[in-house]
């Protein structure tokens, strides 16, 4: 629920109709729609969010409009802004407003193939469109590292998780970075991302963007596929995960290209994102109570990292 406060402020900014608002979801439950006024509100706290990001947000959005990616465009306030600063009881925060897409986010089966290749497509334009226009954005947009580099992101963890870690963080501040395998990227376009509307894809949350590999970007949503999918035997896994990635780049292929060197950093891509994913959630509740049913889901994840569990069965 958002407090009569800010609900007031966020209505001078924009609509007195805004209400009745219904939580959307966000992972700190922070993004809420109204309906009647197609317009969807994220609320950040101005704390944990600069404001040099969100303008990064902005402005990667505008880009992608313009070259033909479908996502949905900022609502302006009644001043003109696409970011306002209000103040809270506790804490500033920075509100942002977008068009609603009333649609049904993409939830991908072998059954569609087409969706998947369509999916790899997608991403494989976006990546082309910052290749090709770098060099007219204004922003400074962080680096890959920028929000994990911090010694603590893996203390505390154990021993194996804590090697684990360092040796990822060595091994890919080796990595070649030239325009045409590192540049600006989604760096979180999971099926959740995306939504299905008039028979359109439409690219949701560019919240993480940041430079990082064009290949990790696109072992992002495979990571995904595959844990949605773990619950299947050992040769389902090895099928359905040859078939996915054949299909996601072969429409990605069909946009731009990564290079067979690259495409071999996916196995270790795909390790790291469960080691990421594992250290983020926890780092993310600390001091907080965990329910049941995702410490049961982090107690697996540990248990495949420290017993050298290969991601894609073998």
């Amino acid at each position: 629920m958002i407090n009569s406060i800010i609900l007031e402020q966020i209505k001078s900014l924009y609509s007195d109709k805004i209400e009745p608002l219904e939580l959307l979801g966000g992972f700190h439950n922070n993004v809420f729609l109204s309906r009647n006024q197609k317009m969807v509100i994220k609320i950040l706290d101005s704390e944990t969010h600069k404001k040099s990001n969100l303008l990064n947000e902005q402005e990667i959005i505008n880009i992608m409009l313009l070259h033909g990616i479908k996502t949905p465009s900022f609502i302006p306030s009644k001043n003109g802004a696409l970011i306002e600063l209000i103040k809270g009881e506790e804490k500033n925060l920075y509100i942002m407003a977008y068009a609603y897409i009333d649609g049904e986010v993409l939830s991908p089966n072998l059954k569609e193939n087409h969706l998947i290749k369509a999916w790899g497509k997608l991403l494989g334009k976006m990546h082309e469109i910052t290749k090709l226009n770098s060099h007219k954005m204004k922003q400074n947009y962080l680096e890959w590292n920028h929000d994990i580099k911090n010694e603590g992101f893996a203390k505390g963890y154990g021993k194996i998780i804590e090697e684990k870690w360092k040796n990822y963080m060595d091994a890919f501040s080796a990595l070649s970075k030239d325009e045409n395998n590192y540049g600006i990227v989604h760096h979180d376009l999971h099926n959740e991302n995306i939504m299905i509307a008039n028979k359109d894809m439409y690219v949701l949350d560019f919240g993480d963007v940041r430079r990082s590999w064009y290949i990790y970007d696109a072992a992002i949503p495979i990571f995904h596929f595959m844990e949605n999918n773990r619950q299947l035997g050992r040769l389902e896994q090895q099928q359905i995960y040859q078939i996915f990635t054949n299909l996601f780049f072969e429409g990605y292929s069909d946009e731009t290209v990564l290079s067979e060197k690259q495409l071999n950093l996916l196995p270790c891509f795909l390790e790291y994102r469960l080691l990421y994913s594992y250290l983020f959630f926890m780092n993310s509740f600390k001091g907080r109570d965990m329910r049941i049913k995702v410490k049961k889901h982090l107690e697996k994840m540990r248990f495949r990292i420290e017993n050298d569990v290969p991601f894609i069965p073998v």
